[in-house]
């Protein structure tokens, strides 16, 4: 008797999607193709798609690290049309703000070729008052804010960027980031100055694609490297909290992920290492197949491997707070600028809900 042909995939459940030729919300099967992860789509108006999602299964939906999320002082607005469409947040929404973003200017001192947002010198920047009563509203419903980004744009090109800075720092928030460039920060002394005063409530999340000027070329446009360095030794010599966040491409920085760390860890006033993939919207080009974008198991990967034995996969975990594909991080001791896992110290799992 001839034995039934196996499909080339295992399915592994359903979820929502969207089509990205209409944006309608569509159902999508996951599936789990030679340990890789595709949301088989299906649009009423354009049809059947495959997309890739995540590059190793292992690393896809992993509940186990799923915590209750904390609810906000209130909420916003009531459901309407269901999720993705209310926001604001309603009340079907699982989790509190973690992170306000505010973008107070879409106006940009750059014109990156891969940037997400396509933003471009000759934007408009938001007012003042405006910028108070989303930061208002922010704090009405989260009562303390953990995190406000102040983003763009460039936000630090804003003419009244400090009188917003000012005004959030003076607000029951924990954190007020600051999502910039840095081409400000490298030669702008009054600036720095406004953020020395505030260094206890402010810190830099400081955009750096890598350590060598092809990787700046390709991703920004411009060989800004001595720029970027210039920018984090002003920051450091007045001890303002740096966090390094860098956009990975395939054939770009990918070998550079372990430098980057090396790099912070050198540097005290450098708080952490913020590894994003790239994502392929605004003006970032489509690659020839989406099979090749990096995802964060093998950002992962590519970490432990170029640490030197310094990271495992293992100290690796999805954010619990967050949904497990969205955040992955692992904490370090930092001694002299040599990293310890804390994975080496502690059980991570008896310690989630910090």
């Amino acid at each position: 008797m001839a034995r039934l042909k196996l499909r080339d995939h295992r399915f592994l459940g359903m979820t929502q999607s969207l089509c990205p030729q209409c944006l309608a919300v569509v159902p999508a099967k996951i599936v789990s193709r030679n340990g890789r992860v595709y949301f088989l789509k299906q649009c009423v108006q354009h049809g059947a798609r495959e997309d890739f999602v995540c590059s190793d299964d292992r690393w896809f939906d992993r509940m186990e690290y799923s915590l209750p999320g904390k609810l906000p002082v209130g909420f916003a607005i009531e459901p309407r049309r269901g999720c993705p469409f209310d926001c604001g947040l309603c009340t079907e929404h699982e989790q509190h703000t973690c992170i306000g973003v505010l973008e107070i200017s879409s106006s940009c001192n750059l014109t990156c070729p891969w940037c997400y947002a396509s933003s471009r010198p000759g934007g408009v920047h938001v007012t003042v008052e405006d910028c108070r009563r989303a930061i208002d509203f922010l704090v009405q419903y989260e009562g303390r804010p953990e995190i406000l980004q102040l983003s763009g744009g460039e936000p630090t090109i804003h003419p009244q960027f400090v009188e917003i800075l000012d005004y959030a720092c003076r607000q029951p928030i924990d954190i007020v980031m600051i999502n910039t460039n840095g081409v400000r920060l490298a030669t702008d002394q009054r600036l720095l100055d406004e953020l020395q005063q505030r260094n206890r409530r402010c810190e830099v999340y400081l955009q750096f694609d890598g350590l060598d000027e092809a990787s700046c070329q390709t991703l920004r446009g411009e060989p800004l490297l001595q720029t970027k360095l210039r920018a984090i030794e002003e920051l450091g010599k007045r001890d303002i909290r740096t966090i390094l966040v860098c956009t990975v491409e395939t054939d770009v920085n990918t070998q550079q992920l372990g430098a980057i760390v090396r790099f912070g860890a050198e540097r005290p006033w450098i708080t952490g290492v913020s590894f994003q993939p790239a994502t392929y919207v605004g003006r970032c080009p489509l690659p020839e197949t989406l099979e090749r974008r990096v995802t964060f198991p093998d950002l992962i990967r590519g970490l432990a491997e170029q640490s030197a034995g310094v990271w495992q996969e293992s100290d690796f975990l999805p954010l619990p707070c967050a949904h497990p594909n969205a955040h992955s991080l692992a904490y370090a001791y930092r001694e002299q600028g040599r990293l310890t896992p804390l994975t080496r110290f502690i059980d991570i799992q008896n310690h989630l809900d910090l």
